[in-house]
């Protein structure tokens, strides 16, 4: 029973959610011009499985009782804001919460402001740059120059990290408000030193729920059974064991990548993510922690920026001519560049200032004083502020209307 649940749920997200990737890669693999039909499917069916699954393994696994109402599950598997982009949150974790709620006004407030915040991230940060990135990905890629595929990439980067972590901030406000705990989604994932970590800060519940549920099930079982066939055909020991440590994370992986989409760019960049993260442990750099730290996220971050082409081009050849204008374009100053720097280059400099942790660093070293008017005023500007992001970002939905997120493009 619980294999034919994960099956059919599988099965449904393959069909409802990716049958158009899958038929975009076999055209694009064989040169075909296979006819893709475009149709309705449900707004965040993947979460909807994901949850899905969780319910029917921590029940199987003996971690948590199958609900005695089915509207309980029900609201498990689809409270509404989760449903679209997360976080994940496993049923073990959330059954308490369904009958032992507390609400009080303390949450409302403090839901609000997580709320104010992540609006503010999506209406004033992200909803501005994605001008930049739409402008510079739909464009002839193969006309950008030097300046303009770096504008991209890194407005890309930030676009995406404002426009998920906001959409995250406002499922965590809300459930704040309904008396729900949600876990953290996001933990500057900018400021990682390798991949491995920086995919413990960027989309956390993603990365836990795949840890759970699918690195552990594989490395114990799957994994195991395969060492086994490697010695039983005389391979060594030592290398039966290597062989196993890159079957697992590489399992993991192409899942990964063919949840993200299925096609060539993302075959790569979930080979690349794999490999970085095999390579990155058995190299040391240097013997001193602090520099090697640094060289580390030198490094992180020059992945990043490597990998950006990657998610963000709808095409192998346009990841490659945009690489090329990477590397090897013009260096002159675009009309197009020279536009978007004036008109939006300050939501970029706002956004890459909010990649890095400098808000809570102020607020620890504020709070740990022993001065009580320091921290009134600290309380006092910081909701004045969040009251201004508040109001910039209404006016910005009254002027705009409703703004996409990327997860549902």
């Amino acid at each position: 029973m619980l294999a034919f649940m994960i099956v059919m749920n599988v099965a449904m997200l393959l069909v409802l959610g990716k049958f158009n990737y899958i038929i975009a890669f076999l055209n694009e693999l064989f040169g075909k011009e296979l006819p893709i039909h475009l149709y309705s499917f449900p707004l965040g069916f993947s979460f909807l499985a994901f949850s899905s699954i969780s319910y029917v393994v921590d029940i199987y696994r003996g971690q948590c009782k199958t609900s005695d109402s089915l509207l309980n599950a029900a609201l498990y598997i689809c409270i509404f804001f989760k449903i679209t982009q997360g976080p994940i949150i496993s049923y073990r974790r959330f059954e308490s919460q369904i009958e032992n709620r507390t609400e009080s006004f303390e949450l409302v407030s403090e839901g609000a402001r997580r709320f104010s915040l992540g609006l503010g991230k999506k209406m004033i940060i992200a909803h501005n740059l994605s001008f930049i990135v739409d402008q510079i990905l739909s464009s002839d890629i193969s006309e950008l120059s030097l300046p303009d595929a770096w504008l991209g990439c890194i407005s890309y980067l930030v676009y995406l990290y404002f426009d998920f972590s906001g959409y995250s901030d406002m499922a965590i406000g809300l459930a704040k408000v309904f008396g729900f705990s949600v876990p953290e989604n996001f933990n500057y994932p900018y400021v990682s030193t390798s991949v491995a970590e920086f995919w413990r800060r960027f989309h956390i519940t993603l990365c836990v729920w795949f840890t759970d549920y699918l690195y552990y099930p594989i490395a114990l079982g799957p994994s195991v059974r395969f060492r086994k066939f490697l010695l039983s055909h005389n391979v060594k020991d030592k290398t039966a064991k290597t062989i196993q440590s890159i079957f697992v994370p590489a399992c993991v992986w192409t899942v990964t990548a063919l949840w993200h989409g299925i096609n060539l760019n993302y075959a790569i960049w979930g080979l690349a993510n794999c490999s970085a993260m095999l390579v990155e442990s058995r190299i040391k750099l240097i013997k001193n922690k602090k520099m090697d730290k640094w060289f580390r996220r030198i490094g992180f971050l020059l992945f990043l920026f490597l990998s950006m082409p990657l998610i963000s081009t709808d095409s192998f050849e346009n990841t490659r001519l945009f690489y090329k204008a990477m590397f090897f374009g013009k260096l002159n100053i675009t009309p197009v560049f020279r536009l978007f720097s004036q008109a939006y280059g300050l939501f970029l400099i706002i956004g890459i200032i909010g990649c890095i942790p400098l808000l809570p660093f102020i607020k620890k070293k504020i709070i740990s004083t022993s001065s009580l008017k320091l921290q009134r005023a600290w309380d006092i500007l910081s909701s004045v502020l969040l009251i201004f992001i508040l109001l910039i970002s209404l006016a910005y939905l009254i002027k705009s209307g409703t703004s996409d997120f990327l997860y549902q493009r």
